[in-house]
């Protein structure tokens, strides 16, 4: 690798094709780069004329939004597009945990750039943090194509691997429906709401929208009444009466809430 001065213009942002962070927030960052500047470069390489980066998104993005260029580059030269991802991917690895969203760009991307499942689940796996397991490579695979809003809330609230586990149950549309009512809840509660609507969807062989569909769940959500906190429980606690109907009878014999 050598050491380049780089204006941004010459990086093309719009390439993405190492980038495996995308919700992040860059107010430390800028408060660091106004005291101190770019003390670690980003990693580069060239493509058809254009700088692209390989590692460092956050840096450049920070660069960017206080006009900070040029800055101190370093190129990677000679590398297949696996092994620039891979030196993009142990400087990370080597300074932080990555979140589910992250691992699921990082197993996505090693696919793209040719690497084995077998290998991924072999040698990938364990620096990840993930059991060894094909099922695995799926739920991280499904996830990695979830509508980007649902990958930001994800990634926000750190949502545990068995929630993600079952929204990769859900079609894509069915994800949009539900995002709004795990939005305001805790997380024991989004999984609640989550496995009951599975167990109703197999069980009366519906779409979690024809679930949703009903006339009571309707009424809530279009009542301006309720908060959409109030909504999600009380859809929650809806759709707990219709998964198990004879304790929610007795429940409400004994005046439970």
């Amino acid at each position: 690798m050598k050491s380049i001065n780089l204006n941004l213009d010459k990086i093309d942002l719009n390439d993405e094709r190492f980038r495996i962070s995308y919700y992040f927030s860059l107010e430390k960052l800028l408060v660091s780069l106004k005291k101190i500047g770019l003390i670690c470069p980003p990693l580069v390489c060239q493509k058809n004329g254009k700088f692209i980066l390989v590692s460092g998104w956050k840096r450049v993005l920070a660069c960017l939004e206080l006009s900070l260029s040029p800055f101190k580059a370093f190129i990677v030269c000679g590398k297949s597009e696996l092994e620039s991802f891979l030196l993009a991917f142990y400087e990370n690895w080597a300074s932080r945990e990555f979140s589910p969203v992250e691992k699921s760009e990082i197993i996505r991307k090693l696919i793209q750039f040719g690497e084995k499942k077998e290998s991924i689940i072999k040698h990938y796996f364990p620096l990840l943090k993930i059991p060894l397991t094909e099922a695995y490579l799926g739920v991280f695979l499904a996830l990695s194509q979830f509508e980007p809003e649902l990958k930001k809330f994800i990634d926000e609230k750190n949502l545990p691997i068995s929630s993600v586990q079952m929204l990769a149950e859900f079609r894509s549309q069915d994800r949009k429906l539900v995002l709004p009512l795990l939005l305001p809840l805790s997380q024991n509660k989004q999984r609640e709401i989550l496995e009951n609507l599975l167990e109703i969807a197999r069980r009366y062989e519906l779409t979690v929208k024809e679930i949703l569909a009903a006339e009571e769940i309707q009424e809530i959500l279009s009542s301006p009444k309720f908060s959409p906190l109030q909504k999600s429980e009380k859809i929650r606690l809806s759709l707990r009466k219709k998964r198990y109907p004879s304790l929610s009878s007795w429940r409400e014999s004994f005046d439970f809430s």
